[in-house]
């Protein structure tokens, strides 16, 4: 499979408005559906995913400048990188391999985008186009989205995976 095969689509919306809820709740139902799925978070700050007592951190405190750790289901880099990856350099890299990529955080355009809004910013935030879904937080005990929006970011991501 080729990263041009690959529908990339991004959540957006302002911190605690849902996004990580969002997302938890629609890979179980993609992956339900066969899809393939990835996600991939922009953290503007500084993480931290190594340890100072751990091998892989003193690998790459001592100049290594990519490092891997390996089981028999998982491997992940870690790689220094002088200038910051495309979203796109990520995807055709990394995520070739899936449908769809869930993205949270960038804010390349052009890509079909899930919007949170608050109840209150309804009204406030308008979108005309076909390639934004405005979805609504609605807080309750249990959830941020009702099953209905649920249904329709989904039915939104699986449109935007029959264009390519």
């Amino acid at each position: 499979m080729s990263s041009k095969d690959v529908t990339i689509i991004s959540i957006a919306g302002k911190q605690n408005a849902g996004k990580t809820t969002l997302l938890k709740g629609l890979i179980p139902k993609l992956k339900e559906q066969g899809y393939r799925v990835g996600t991939l978070k922009y953290n503007i700050r500084k993480f931290d995913i190594d340890h100072e007592d751990k091998d892989t951190y003193k690998y790459s405190n001592s100049g290594a400048d990519s490092v891997a750790i390996s089981t028999q289901s998982e491997f992940v880099v870690m790689k220094k990188t002088s200038n910051p990856l495309t979203l796109h350099e990520i995807i055709e890299a990394h995520f070739n391999d899936v449908d769809v990529v869930l993205v949270e955080g960038y804010r390349e355009d052009g890509y079909p985008r899930i919007r949170i809004v608050d109840p209150q910013d309804t009204n406030a935030v308008k979108t005309g186009s076909k390639n934004e879904l405005l979805l609504v937080n609605v807080k309750t005990e249990n959830s941020c989205f009702s099953i209905d929006g649920i249904n329709k970011a989904m039915n939104f991501i699986e449109k935007a995976l029959k264009i390519i």
